[in-house]
């Protein structure tokens, strides 16, 4: 059987490039013929089985050929024209999109024009997901936005990711890991409110900051006003964060969005590490009841949290 994974371009290496990654190789194992692509083959007739693992733009998705095509839902793209599913005032969006109240959210995101054209075409965008072979997630979190949202439940299938758990690895981390957080350096991941949470903290417990992103200079900014800069260590992409992982006391994850699911608290918790985050999105699914979870976006709670783990 052959199939083509597809993947639009990306500009970071983040969760839903490692999950693909490692659903080709799992897949590969079993004996399939996988070949990853970024750009839709001009022939498709070869491939049995489509799997699209991020694809926002909607004439893309449609040269797909349904009866073979399977979406994997990673995020909230497919049900919310802003992406993220929270609002210009940061507050995480509950809502079934639609035209009116969608109208008036998203228009205030920097990328105001595609986001518009999401609105107006999300008739043609449910449409289109209800005529494909299936839509996979990894939560039952997700699971219950997409049906909120008019997706045909028939359609969806849950599957939590495999969590593969390595050796021990080679790469080097300091012996003096506390408190880490691992992931993209944007808005949505929460390390704004970590640094909050640690200001309000009385221990003075050091934070590792494991990734990179576009809010990264804002991060330093603030770790320096609130008097955390010898505290806190930006360390940059790691190629090998579980390695970070094991070495750490406890593995924060501060999401400020609805994460559908959170592979990186997975993998916490498949290490054995003790793990600190909010209760929002798929996060509860994903730690398992292995976790400290305190209420979303609640700074005060989390500071407790760390101080008592």
């Amino acid at each position: 059987m052959r199939t083509l994974f597809y993947l639009e371009p990306s500009a970071a290496r983040g969760g839903i490039e490692i999950f693909a990654e490692r659903h080709a190789a799992a897949l590969r194992a079993a004996g399939r013929e996988v070949e990853i692509a970024h750009e839709v083959p001009a022939d498709l007739a070869p491939f049995d089985e489509i799997v699209v693992h991020k694809c926002t733009d909607l004439a893309t998705l449609e040269r797909f050929p349904p009866e073979r095509t399977v979406l994997y839902v990673h995020d909230h793209d497919p049900i919310c024209p802003r992406s993220y599913a929270y609002t210009p005032l940061r507050r995480n969006c509950t809502r079934a999109s639609g035209i009116w109240p969608c109208l008036l959210c998203a228009p205030l995101c920097r990328n105001w024009r595609p986001a518009l054209g999401r609105v107006l075409s999300q008739r043609r965008r449910k449409r289109d997901l209800g005529r494909l072979r299936g839509l996979v997630v990894i939560s039952d979190f997700m699971k219950r936005r997409l049906v909120a949202n008019g997706i045909p439940e028939e359609k969806i299938v849950v599957e939590p990711p495999e969590i593969p758990v390595g050796g021990g690895g080679t790469a080097a981390v300091p012996p003096d890991v506390d408190l880490l957080f691992v992931g993209q350096l944007i808005r949505g991941k929460g390390v704004q409110l970590l640094l909050c949470a640690m200001a309000r903290m009385r221990t003075r417990r050091t934070l590792d900051i494991v990734g990179a992103g576009n809010l990264e200079g804002r991060l330093r900014a603030l770790s320096e006003k609130l008097g955390l800069a010898d505290r806190v260590r930006f360390r940059g992409f790691q190629a090998d964060p579980q390695a970070w992982m094991r070495a750490a006391a406890c593995v924060v994850v501060p999401s400020f969005w609805q994460e559908p699911y959170g592979l990186v608290a997975a993998e916490a918790v498949a290490l054995g590490r003790p793990v600190v985050a909010f209760a929002i999105g798929g996060l509860p699914e994903a730690c398992g009841g292995k976790a400290t979870l305190v209420p979303p976006g609640d700074v005060a709670a989390l500071a407790a949290a760390l101080e008592n783990e």
